[in-house]
């Protein structure tokens, strides 16, 4: 009778912890796609000083050539950049299939689940 309580009380913890585990693993996955968001909005005002306007990119190995960048490509996020007609304006985005997707665009003190 002491083994069973036992085991349900290790079962019980272990679902404790891997809930906690997989709460940490969201939090810092979305930690990362914020920070390469601020990283590109960055390089975006660089290329602006240096340009007169942003650039548009499609995917994350295309920002990585244009905006002189190292995003992880490939793995869970994919970062892509879109600009008006006028390249006056830019929105960032971090896609995720498992994630929420977050945007920063020029102005913005931080990325947003919101959108642009």
């Amino acid at each position: 009778m002491e083994m069973i309580i036992v085991i349900v009380l290790i079962g019980i913890l272990s679902t404790i912890g891997v809930v906690g585990f997989r709460k940490t693993v969201v939090q810092a996955r979305q930690k990362e796609a914020r920070s390469m968001l601020r990283l590109i909005q960055h390089a975006e005002e660089v290329r602006r000083l240096e340009m007169g306007t942003y650039l548009a990119c499609a995917d994350t190995v295309t920002c990585n050539a244009e905006l002189h960048l190292d995003l992880p490509a490939g793995g869970e996020w994919t970062y892509s950049v879109t600009v008006d007609g006028t390249a006056a304006n830019f929105c960032a985005a971090a896609v995720s299939a498992n994630f929420d997707t977050f945007h920063i665009n020029n102005g913005a003190a931080d990325p947003t689940a919101n959108g642009c």
